[in-house]
């Protein structure tokens, strides 16, 4: 179990505490989801003591979706999901823009063998 991080609540981001008031705790494929959410909802640079940890959304947001090259959306989310380095495999990512968000669905193959889908929207 060397992949242990602090618990974040997926909607909020806050800590999570237990019944008795601990931090509760996450390990191994975990993890690693909760670290490919977290990158996908954290804007590239915003990190202050990882400037280029994130989402480079600047890239994306403001724009026309149709002014984009194609596949630019899908590539830039991928280069995001790899920041965390137990992800071997991305075996689907959906973007759709929604009004001014964007909401992205994916699912990914980490080196243990797992599984992980998660799904941020609301990024603007």
């Amino acid at each position: 179990m060397d992949n242990m991080t602090l618990k974040l609540d997926p909607y909020t981001r806050d800590l999570i505490f237990d019944d008795e008031g601990i931090l509760e705790t996450i390990y191994d494929d975990e993890t690693s989801a909760q670290n490919v959410r977290n990158t996908l909802l954290v804007y590239k640079g915003e990190f202050p003591f990882d400037q280029t940890h994130g989402t480079d959304y600047d890239k994306i947001m403001g724009r026309k979706a149709s002014s984009l090259p194609e596949d630019e959306i899908e590539e830039i989310i991928r280069s995001a999901i790899f920041q965390e380095t137990t992800v071997s495999q991305i075996v689907d990512v959906q973007p759709a823009f929604s009004g001014r968000g964007l909401n992205i669905a994916f699912q990914g193959l980490l080196q243990s063998g797992a599984y992980i889908t998660s799904e941020v929207k609301g990024i603007e």
